[in-house]
């Protein structure tokens, strides 16, 4: 596929230092990039049925937050438990 793309000169400017940068012409970068984008997931894609299991919970982002942050001590009290025996 070809596109035709208008962007802004300040856009086209940086777009050309990376693809410099990354030692390519600025065609293959920003077809990399592209692709790079259209194969990437969504964190809804990713996490699935979890995202829509705490949507359903009715957890607010700081209630979320409080108890992944205390799962996460939890579980690593009981590694350092684990290697201590």
């Amino acid at each position: 596929m070809v596109l035709s793309l208008s962007i802004s000169a300040e856009t086209e400017s940086r777009l050309k230092a990376k693809a410099a940068a990354a030692g390519v012409d600025v065609e293959t970068y920003a077809a990399r990039q592209l692709e790079r984008m259209a194969a990437s997931r969504s964190l809804k894609e990713i996490s699935g049925p979890v995202a829509e299991d705490v949507a359903r919970s009715g957890l607010s982002d700081e209630e979320l937050s409080e108890f992944l942050e205390a799962e996460k001590h939890a579980m690593r009290k009981e590694r350092r438990e684990r290697h201590a025996q």
